[in-house]
């Protein structure tokens, strides 16, 4: 019975693991929030470009039977990555639509900008969105806005394209004879953030079952793995001495910081690297202790393994020996 419950822990680790991230992959269907919903008439705006003129929507639209604008970053991988696959489709179809690319950070200058489109190759208008685009409320980039011929916000995309095809249906769709005016429901990127944190607490509570588990193995008072710092304090000196944990979960915490504070990065990769090598030695050792091999150690190393290496120990039938110095 007690082997069941422990496959069955480890088991439903591992599935969730993998339910979290194919969330992560999929695209799901959002308001908007961008001030102006699919389904309602936008307003005339007008942008400066980066060969000295500027372009309005009205002015657009007495020629053309769409327009995409689309708001980036000079910083925006995503961007930069939707951006050749958006001039293809241009350059087959300009003659029926138009796309106005502007830059809404205001870091970017038009300089930058002019750079940015002579270096990648593109021939669709760019600029920036200045004042011209202030009645939007963008909060994503890149943030992509389809606008028929009636002047409506047709369809919003926030979040990249990630194939020429996606926007390419896109465009056929409100450039076909057989458009009636019907909006497509709006598309967000996968919001990532509430599934990290999912994942985070995941992970969390099945560490803390499992070393909860391995301290109860060798003696010692389950809840101190309940309490940071002191939790991974009381596992290395299961096996080995407590204060490597406290250098490991040190380093870790620098190596955190060092990035948050732009610090160059060869700090932050110093300070990971110590950390995982101290965390690589304690796995080795503690996998010894309850009798496993080297390949198990190397494995509850790295992330995902050392949640589900630790359930094995905590909840399976390994038997803690000997302490190793």
């Amino acid at each position: 019975m007690k082997k069941a419950i422990n496959v069955r822990v480890i088991s439903l680790a591992v599935l969730m693991t993998i339910l979290i991230s194919a969330l992560m992959a999929v695209t799901i269907h959002a308001d908007t929030g961008i001030g102006v919903e699919t389904g309602q008439a936008m307003p005339d705006f007008t942008v400066s470009l980066t060969d000295g003129t500027s372009v309005s929507l009205s002015e657009v639209l007495k020629e053309k039977d769409l327009v995409v604008l689309n708001i980036f970053a000079s910083w925006c991988g995503p961007c930069e990555r939707e951006f050749p696959e958006m001039e293809e489709v241009y350059q087959e179809k300009k003659d029926r639509f138009e796309i106005i690319s502007v830059s809404a950070d205001p870091d970017d200058t038009m300089e930058m900008i002019a750079d940015y489109k002579a270096s990648h190759g593109l021939s669709f208008p760019m600029g920036l969105a200045g004042d011209g685009l202030n009645f939007l409320n963008i909060s994503a980039y890149p943030t992509t806005i389809f606008i028929d011929r009636g002047s409506m916000n047709g369809f919003v995309k926030i979040g990249a394209f990630v194939s020429r095809e996606e926007f390419e249906e896109k465009v056929n769709y409100f450039l076909s004879p057989d458009y009636d005016g019907k909006p497509l429901e709006a598309e967000k990127a996968f919001d990532v953030l509430p599934y990290l944190f999912g994942t985070f607490v995941i992970n969390t509570t099945l560490l803390l079952i499992g070393r909860w588990r391995i301290l109860r193995k060798a003696g010692k008072k389950g809840w101190y793995s309940l309490i940071p710092f002191l939790g991974t304090f009381m596992e290395y000196s299961v096996c080995w001495l407590g204060l490597f944990g406290l250098l490991a979960g040190l380093c870790r915490v620098l190596s955190f910081a060092a990035n948050m504070l732009e610090l160059p990065g060869i700090i932050s990769f110093v300070l990971r690297a110590a950390g995982f090598l101290i965390g690589l030695l304690e796995s080795l050792k503690l996998a010894k202790v309850f009798g496993k091999g080297r390949v198990f150690g190397i494995l509850m190393a790295f992330p995902i393994c050392d949640v589900i290496c630790r359930l094995i120990l905590g909840m399976g039938k390994a038997k803690y020996g000997e302490k190793i110095a």
